[in-house]
């Protein structure tokens, strides 16, 4: 083998080589959603009826995906955020229908939540942001809800 070949071929086996010596590292939804349903368990103690989003998937460092959940007025909510191994940092807002935000989670921990009840009928904006992580991480988000929908009376309409 002559110079120049070895050149080339070295530095390939090496990348291989060190390939084959570190872990495979990916995304696990899997793992994402059994995060969020280990987080889930005390709240469904404390009597939340916990629900997934369809909200789950993939992203890298600085990902936000956006969802609209509908809420009732005085019925508690939770939103959980479970992340895989290959999130370091994610956070949690939770806005309300013209923007102001009602809560958020950005401890800068790994796994976010927000619990509040809610002052009106409508929806909310929920954002979840992976702040941080290694490469590509999974995420799940579980809702739960707790309480009955308060109904405003009418007084205009009900002389009674």
């Amino acid at each position: 083998m002559n110079k120049q070949a070895f050149k080339i071929t070295l530095p390939l086996v090496a990348a291989a080589l060190l390939g084959c010596l570190l872990p495979a590292a990916k995304a696990d939804p899997a793992k994402a959603e059994d995060d969020a349903y280990r987080l889930a368990v005390k709240f469904v103690a404390r009597g939340f009826a916990m629900a997934p989003t369809n909200n789950s998937g993939v992203g890298g460092s600085g990902f936000t995906v956006r969802f609209l959940v509908p809420v009732s007025k005085g019925v508690d909510y939770i939103f959980l955020c479970g992340m895989d191994q290959m999130v370091e940092r994610s956070g949690i807002y939770v806005y309300d229908e013209v923007g102001n935000l009602i809560l958020d989670d950005r401890r800068g921990g790994k796994n976010s939540g927000v619990q509040f009840r809610s002052s009106y009928n409508g929806t909310v904006q929920v954002y979840v942001n992976i702040a941080r992580a290694n490469g590509l991480g999974a995420y799940s988000v579980l809702v739960g809800r707790r309480g009955e929908e308060r109904h405003t009376e009418n007084t205009e309409n009900n002389p009674g």
